[in-house]
């Protein structure tokens, strides 16, 4: 009792900034994505050229979707079980 008026009803104070409890990215992960996403969106970039040039539009189509899958398999597949297998769990 400090005897300011509602004192009382405050919440406890708790420090302003707490640590995370998730360890934070590396660099050869943060690489990693990096890498992946220049894949998609290249990927995506191939597959709309598939339009522009009639004669090659199935390789370029289907070209730019094997970007587009191997840029998911590393963001969602790769790097997730890298770091798993360094015991980085999160």
């Amino acid at each position: 009792m400090s005897g300011e008026p509602g004192t009382e009803d405050r919440i406890p104070s708790r420090p302003l900034f707490e640590p995370s409890p998730h360890p934070r990215m590396s660099a050869f992960d943060l690489l990693c994505f990096l890498v992946s996403a220049a894949l998609v969106f290249g990927g995506f970039y191939v597959m709309s050229l598939a339009f522009t040039y009639e004669e090659w539009g199935f390789w370029l189509f289907f070209g730019g979707v094997l970007l587009d899958a191997l840029g998911l398999w590393m963001a969602f597949g790769l790097i997730p079980n890298w770091r798993v297998k360094r015991g980085d769990r999160s």
